[in-house]
């Protein structure tokens, strides 16, 4: 009986106190920095290409197995990255591939939001990745 008493003075509390919460989708909570959204390609700001040369390591550390990469050698016998392939369906964004990339070529984005009805819709290629990283990190939370 002591308990039921005590929950319902909380409650009662409660009733006078600011919502902690926040008005979704008008309003859009502030992600910190160290978060982990999406993982995207980055661009060589002067070529506009993918800086990354298909090595494969994001591929061997994936716990989940949802990296695939496919290279292509070129004529003057240098390895080039032809395919990339990421299934959100599988990822847990551990930002491994992140960690193992020698040459700094994926990053994790501040996108979260990812609802999607169609599971076909979640598996991305070189390009879907690639477009994501020509818009500013925090733009957002701008839309």
């Amino acid at each position: 009986m002591a308990r039921i008493i005590k929950n319902f003075f909380i409650s009662f509390g409660n009733i006078f106190r600011r919502t902690r919460t926040i008005i979704y989708p008008k309003e859009k909570m502030i992600i910190p920095e160290v978060s982990k959204g999406l993982p995207r390609l980055k661009l060589d700001l002067d070529t506009l290409k993918v800086i990354c040369n298909g090595c494969g390591r994001c591929e061997k550390i994936c716990p989940q197995n949802c990296i695939k990469v496919e290279k292509i050698i070129g004529n003057d016998g240098r390895e080039s990255l032809k395919e990339f392939y990421l299934d959100l369906n599988k990822c847990i964004f551990c930002g491994n591939c992140v960690e193992v990339c020698e040459l700094r070529a994926i990053e994790m984005s501040y996108k979260y939001q990812l609802a999607e009805h169609n599971a076909e819709n979640l598996k991305l290629e070189k390009l879907d990745l690639a477009k994501q990283a020509d818009h500013n990190l925090r733009d957002f939370w701008l839309r």
